[in-house]
């Protein structure tokens, strides 16, 4: 009852949860990821140094370690990953592995920020404005249905990388070029909320929901979190995963407006802020250690409201 977790990078706490979970079956993780230095490899029970997922023998060479390390399942952490794992997904299955990742469809709306703005305007779920048509956030900032400050960033980024705040026309110039590549958005002056979800991967129905404030952010990840409970979000939650139909972990984020939350980024993957839910007993780490065994999960239990999460800092030599 081995488990592959690719792309680790600094996701320390999150190898360990799998190392307790896993060893209570007599399984062990194996991480892997491009960067040598990258902290999470050397929490794993065995760790191997992969190409870049851009490699064209990238997904033969996670074959093998599959072979190597008698691995039952596979998971990755970063967003781009995620469309090659979900396009091998029952290729893996013939090899009796699964892979821990949503349908391709709904990768491909979680990766395309305007495609998940368009998902969520088709479903009628509350979502942040969003733009890639410069001329329309032009005319819209010249109407006042569109204000300065603005946010710009690529469509298919990750972990908050090349985010731009931009506060007026000027600074929009630059822009102006390569706007097919980025998505423009209002930026949202208000508190940010999470929610950390868990839909079984056999019976596809939704097992954990996690909500919480976020009250600091660092690289694009939860720094310090507080958990709620909030029906109306909760309900926003619950109306997007069954338009979507994700799998597996999944992280929703969302901003709370005057008029209700408004939906910004979904993430079908753990998400950095995953680890106030596992710490309140919402643990989707033994959810996807019994569907690789094949069995179901009974829905998640309830948490406590008000607990604080803090994330620190650790040095390690290697």
């Amino acid at each position: 009852m081995n488990i592959l977790i690719c792309s680790v990078g600094r996701r320390v706490k999150l190898i360990q949860y799998f190392k307790e979970e896993l060893h209570k079956v007599g399984g062990k993780v194996i991480a892997a990821d491009c960067d040598e230095t990258a902290a999470a490899l050397y929490h794993a029970d065995m760790y191997e140094v992969a190409p870049r997922i851009d490699h064209p023998d990238y997904i033969p060479y996670i074959k093998k370690l599959c072979e190597k390390y008698s691995i039952k399942g596979v998971l990755s952490l970063i967003d781009p990953e995620l469309s090659l794992l979900t396009g091998v997904k029952e290729e893996f299955k013939k090899d009796g592995i699964m892979v821990i990742v949503s349908d391709k469809n709904v990768v491909d709306i979680c990766f395309d920020k305007y495609s998940t703005y368009a998902f969520l305007q088709a479903n009628n779920i509350p979502s942040v404005p969003t733009y890639i048509d410069m001329d329309a956030a032009l005319m819209d900032l010249n109407k006042n249905q569109l204000k300065f400050p603005l946010i710009i960033k690529p469509r298919n980024g990750s972990a908050s990388m090349g985010i731009n705040k931009v506060n007026n026309l000027k600074e929009l110039e630059p822009f102006k070029a390569g706007y097919q590549d980025y998505i423009i958005q209002p930026y949202m002056d208000c508190e940010e909320y999470g929610a950390d979800c868990y839909i079984d991967v056999i019976s596809k129905e939704t097992i954990n929901i996690f909500l919480k404030r976020k009250v600091k952010m660092r690289a694009g990840e939860t720094d310090k979190s507080i958990a709620v409970k909030d029906p109306m979000f909760k309900q926003v939650v619950e109306k997007l995963i069954g338009a979507l139909n994700p799998l597996g972990p999944i992280d929703i984020d969302c901003f709370k407006t005057e008029n209700g939350y408004a939906v910004s980024e979904i993430n079908p993957r753990f998400g950095g802020g995953y680890l106030h839910a596992h710490e309140m007993g919402q643990n989707f780490v033994k959810n996807i250690i019994n569907n690789i065994q094949g069995a179901t999960n009974a829905a998640g239990g309830d948490y406590a409201e008000g607990t604080t999460m803090v994330k620190y800092d650790h040095v390690m030599v290697i």
